[in-house]
């Protein structure tokens, strides 16, 4: 299971240290990240795993493709947008 850390947080992810055992990837996370990219026909966005930090092909999915992370949808229209080689905080 994921760990919260000893902060009264109101986030549901903020602070959360997520542990990699197998039953950790069964609890629901927060999609909060949206990385744009600029195109030569405008920008366009994929929402990244909270885990692996890897862009995601499709939206509204169960699970991450790639790392197998159940994914929380609640709050997806207040993500974060990111651009790719910014650094992230």
């Amino acid at each position: 299971m994921a760990k919260r850390c000893e902060r009264k947080c109101t986030d549901k992810n903020s602070h959360l240290e997520i542990e990699d055992t197998p039953e950790s990837y069964r609890v629901g996370i927060l999609v909060e990240e949206v990385m744009v990219f600029e195109t030569w026909f405008g920008k366009t966005g994929y929402y990244v795993c909270p885990r692996c930090k890897i862009t995601m092909d499709r939206e509204f999915m169960f699970f991450c493709d790639r790392c197998g992370q159940k994914l929380d949808w609640k709050n997806y229209r207040k993500a974060k947008i990111v651009y790719p080689g910014k650094a992230r905080k």
